[in-house]
């Protein structure tokens, strides 16, 4: 017997093989997983559930998942407003987080889930911060599913400055280790609800030897490994300036991608780094908010239609209260779309199915999760 039906929904979007779309639908749900879809009038005589709740006048989606989210950047809004993003980085960002400690970052992990599941979160990845335990916590009492990692940097002068001293000062050894200890303790936790992966912060801030390290911690761990790519003009050129080439460019050459990878925000990857995602069946989050609000320009320069075409698995993030300043991934599909029609001057771009897919099974391919969640079917994840 089902223990919740989910009835009278206006629309019941479930993103299943076939793209099927219920009118007055209905969702059966025994424990934590999908029972059936189908029409209310068919699943309401076949199962009389414990609960029952009224979706009349309401659209019942797969949970959004949303790919790229700092939990404990959360008490910065409002920081670094109007600044450019070295500035933004170097002077307000690092300098928070190092003043940060452990308690901070639970209740900023906590308001951040809190944020996601009003906006109809259900999963979400977190690239990295010196306290994923703090996070980890704050997703055992949300009761959101979500994927952590403890940053890693082990160069303190990078292209775009001096990174704080503190806690961003590791050695390489102390940076691997300490991502080992989380991915040993963490993964795993909340029956399951939290996946712990490995980081690497921003790639000028890390060395050949971290990026082969941690990237064959991440494989030998069989986890993910997440990192932010491509991000701004100045980060490209800087890259280029001292290594010759640019991020993803850069991984090739130490043959450190793959297909358990996420790379973050590409709005200024090169049509080689493109190619490079393809081959290597990389995962990317698209971040527009934070293009727009940052002026990078990542909407206009970055070319997401035609990864998807290329069939590289593109999703969504809203990436940080500091820098996006809400954390919403409905939103964040209207400004991928809007933003591919109008640099393309085509309304016809990024339709809503595109979008939907890249804010649900997108995501779950993203995170790994898509045998679990990203769509409502038989067997999955009641996760909506």
């Amino acid at each position: 017997m089902a223990t919740i039906l989910i009835k009278n929904a206006a629309w019941l979007v479930t993103m299943d093989p076939d793209r099927r779309i219920f009118v007055d639908g209905a969702v059966a749900i025994e424990g934590d997983r999908v029972v059936e879809v189908g029409k209310t009038d068919q699943l309401a005589a076949k199962h009389k559930a414990q609960k029952v709740i009224d979706a009349t006048g309401k659209m019942v989606l797969p949970g959004m998942i949303d790919t790229h989210v700092h939990n404990t950047q959360q008490l910065g809004r409002g920081l670094a407003d109007g600044c450019e993003i070295n500035v933004h980085l170097l002077e307000r960002l690092y300098g928070y987080e190092t003043a940060m400690m452990a308690e901070d970052a639970y209740w900023a992990a906590l308001c951040c889930q809190l944020e996601l599941i009003r906006a109809g979160t259900t999963c979400f990845i977190d690239p990295g911060s010196y306290f994923p335990r703090e996070t980890a916590k704050a997703v055992g009492e949300s009761g959101l599913r979500g994927v952590i990692a403890r940053t890693a940097f082990d160069l303190h002068s990078t292209p775009i400055g001096e990174l704080p001293k503190g806690r961003f000062r590791e050695t390489t050894d102390e940076a691997v280790e300490r991502a080992q200890q989380m991915v040993t303790e963490l993964n795993g936790m909340h029956d399951g609800r939290i996946r712990c992966w490995f980081a690497l912060r921003i790639l000028s801030g890390c060395s050949d030897e971290l990026v082969r390290r941690i990237k064959k911690k991440a494989d030998e761990n069989g986890v993910g490994l997440v990192m932010h790519a491509s991000e701004s003009f100045g980060e490209v050129a800087a890259s280029r300036a001292r290594y010759g080439v640019s991020d993803v460019e850069r991984m090739a050459k130490l043959e450190a991608l793959g297909p358990n990878m996420v790379l973050i925000h590409m709005g200024w990857a090169s049509p080689k780094e493109i190619v490079l995602s393809m081959k290597h069946d990389l995962k990317i989050s698209c971040t527009p908010s934070t293009g727009y609000r940052l002026g990078l320009a990542s909407m206009e320069f970055g070319r997401f239609p035609e990864m998807i075409e290329l069939g590289i698995t593109v999703a969504l993030g809203s990436d940080a209260a500091m820098s996006s300043n809400y954390l919403d991934i409905v939103r964040e599909m209207f400004l991928a779309s809007g933003g591919a029609k109008a640099q393309r001057l085509d309304p016809s771009i990024m339709p809503p199915e595109t979008v939907i897919e890249m804010a649900t099974l997108n995501g779950a391919k993203a995170a790994l999760w898509s045998d679990e969640i990203g769509s409502l079917e038989p067997g999955k994840k009641a996760d909506i």
